[in-house]
């Protein structure tokens, strides 16, 4: 059994890893019953405990003292990395071939059609045999009008699933013009096609994606673009495209959401909108740049993409340097990290995101809306004076006319609703009047709270020198991705965005036990389709739901579907690829030490180190897939809090008197 290479962990008697206590800023107590609030939550409140490299106390260092110290390249679900290389030039390729081609290419259907309808039923006759078979020839060559009645024919036995995937293979194929076909309570159900069932369907393509006009004389209906963006969320680069271009936000696709804090390169696909179009636009653009564009025939999605490439500087160094900390990045990238969903889960406030999901899944929609609108230390003082207007007053229009819709989204859709309505009491409509994607972001931090607090407890008790007889195990190499998704069922179970979403774990036995290593390992994210590990780990679900007053089965039986959560399966421990690092020394904070995209097509040349510069920084480049989380790394290699807040005021303490973006 393959192992993590040489982890020999001091124990302290609690697990395999020992917590280093580092000295904190002040005023940041944990919100726990009985106790100040907490001006931002810690990764304690979000069952963030444990460490995996041995012997290491960490050092202090700065985590995104300015938004350029945080670079993103998004990796396509071909595995390339995305970089922005050029502002103007367009690829417009030859006309790519459909899957319906693709697939009339594989069957090898004739293109003659009174061929292709006589190797039909060659094929029909060997899947539904020579009687059915020779009915439903008889049915399509009638030509005299009929009802819609008439024109059905309804065969008399019952078909197994494999049956009736087949003969739709046939008929869609062969027979696209003479027949539809249906499944009507396990039998087939066959409809001869007339000249009038075709406008509509042909309108319906033509209106989205199905055929191009003369007016589009691009290949493919989408035009694909790489968009960098600087300090800014995606969605609202986007928005300033649509209101630029006059049209509305849903022609835009994208394969992932970015950091708000950061430089970060990603694709994305705009519906029948030009790129010469796009390339005025990006002049305009505050905040980012568009180019590399293309066309194709779909648009991208969420989960379109293997992963991110991640550049990261760590700025003023203290207590580590080339020497001592090289055995560390060494154990980073040849042992990896513990795969813990990070503190951009949970939010940055007293109130965590999960807390407000506890609510929702016990359909408390009083509780959920409280707690999305009551005050909290360390806001921006627009939204805080917006928050105490509402306690204080209970005025929808009094507290909207102070908030800022873009920062406090949620906030602004229930006032607004409450606004409308005339009324504060219809809480469950104004909570669903909040987007759909963050609604759903409660209840999956709620998840995540729970797969942190198990992964926690599996180190603990375990540790990390390979799986222990109870565990679930899923080689990384069976994980799909939600890019794989190709029906609705399964699109319902992506929605958490997490690994392992369409494989199904192996119980490790003594049997089994040396076939898997700790990378394979998984825990599961709570819901109605996931299994638990059959050993102690597995109380931790229990207690902690039970606690929260929640049950496993309540994740089936929510009233509201959206929230019947299916769950998924995560891996506890993951290696970065592609991993590298680099010292720099540098005088000045506010100049940049590493250079973008657009940076390099506008010549500018990479930052290099100065000698004897009087501050020291280290560089980080890795690769790691979608759902994973950068911050956590850097927590294994500096034992050092990640939560936003701690390290906004760690910013501000060691740079006292400089200004930083």
């Amino acid at each position: 059994m393959a192992a993590v290479p040489q982890v020999h962990l001091e124990n302290d008697g609690q697990g395999p890893t020992k917590r280093i206590k580092r000295d904190e800023p002040q005023g940041t107590s944990a919100t726990v019953a009985g106790q100040a609030p907490r001006a931002f939550l810690r990764e304690e409140d979000v069952g963030i405990s444990e460490f995996i490299t041995p012997g290491w106390q960490g050092f202090d260092a700065i985590i995104k003292h300015r938004y350029s110290d945080f670079f993103v390249n998004e990796i396509d679900s071909q595995g390339n990395v995305v970089h922005l290389t050029s502002f103007t030039e367009a690829d417009d390729p030859k006309p790519p071939k459909s899957e319906a081609e693709i697939e009339i290419e594989r069957l090898n259907v004739p293109n003659d059609p009174q061929a292709a309808f006589e190797e039909a039923f060659v094929r029909l006759n060997s899947i539904l045999g020579a009687a059915d078979s020779s009915r439903i020839k008889q049915h399509l060559e009638v030509t005299e009008e009929q009802t819609l009645e008439q024109r059905s024919l309804l065969l008399d036995r019952d078909l197994d699933k494999d049956q009736r995937k087949n003969v739709y293979l046939i008929t869609n194929n062969f027979l696209p013009s003479r027949v539809t076909c249906e499944t009507v309570d396990g039998r087939l159900k066959f409809i001869r096609r007339v000249q009038s069932d075709k406008p509509n369907a042909d309108k319906r393509s033509q209106r989205r994606g199905g055929g191009r006009g003369p007016q589009w004389p691009h290949v493919g209906d989408f035009c694909y673009f790489v968009m960098q963006k600087e300090n800014m969320d995606s969605m609202d680069v986007l928005n300033q495209i649509a209101r630029q271009l006059r049209c509305k936000p849903r022609v835009f696709g994208m394969a992932g959401t970015k950091d708000k804090r950061g430089i970060t390169v990603q694709r994305c696909s705009a519906y029948k909108v030009s790129h010469d179009r796009l390339i005025g636009v990006s002049k305009k653009l505050r905040g980012a740049r568009l180019g590399n564009f293309s066309y194709g025939p779909r648009e991208l999605r969420l989960g379109d993409l293997q992963g991110n490439q991640f550049q990261i500087i760590l700025r003023h160094v203290q207590g580590a340097d080339a020497s001592s900390l090289k055995p560390v990045l060494e154990g980073i990238r040849n042992i990896g990290f513990i795969n813990y969903f990070g503190m951009q889960r949970f939010g940055t406030q007293s109130i965590s995101s999960h807390t407000i999901g506890i609510a929702v899944l016990k359909a408390d929609w009083q509780v959920a809306v409280d707690l999305i609108l009551s005050p909290r230390d360390g806001e921006r003082e627009d939204i805080c004076n917006a928050r105490k207007a509402w306690i204080t007053l209970k005025d929808p229009k009094e507290a909207l006319k102070l908030l800022p819709q873009r920062a406090a989204l949620a906030e602004y859709s229930i006032l607004q609703n409450f606004a409308k309505s005339g009324s504060a009491t219809n809480v469950a409509a104004a909570f669903t009047s909040i987007p759909r994607n963050l609604r759903l972001m409660y209840v999956h931090a709620y998840q995540s709270y729970i797969w942190n607090s198990a992964v926690s407890q599996r180190l603990r008790i375990f540790g990390t020198d390979g799986p222990v007889i109870g565990d679930l195990v899923i080689p990384t190499a069976e994980c799909g991705s939600p890019a794989q998704a190709n029906n609705s069922e399964f699109a319902e179970k992506t929605e958490e965005s997490d690994e392992c979403l369409n494989a199904k774990p192996t119980l490790v036995t003594a049997e089994n036990i040396n076939s898997y290593t700790i990378y394979d390992v998984v825990l599961p994210l709570p819901g109605w389709d996931i299994v638990y590990p059959e050993h102690s780990v597995k109380e931790v679900y229990t207690e902690l739901m039970e606690k929260d007053g929640l049950t496993a089965s309540g994740f089936a039986n929510h009233p509201l579907k959206e929230y019947r959560l299916a769950g998924a399966y995560r891996h506890i421990i993951i290696k970065p690829q592609e991993f590298a690092y680099e010292w720099m020394r540098y005088n000045d904070d506010m100049l940049p030490l590493a250079r973008s995209d657009s940076d390099a097509i506008e010549g500018k040349h990479e930052p290099e180190s100065i000698d004897f510069g009087k501050h020291l920084a280290l560089k980080l480049k890795f690769d790691l897939p979608s759902s994973s989380y950068a911050t956590m790394l850097l927590r294994e290699l500096m034992r050092q809090e990640t939560a936003s807040g701690f390290q906004s005021q760690l910013s501000l303490k060691t740079t006292e008197g400089t200004s930083i973006d």
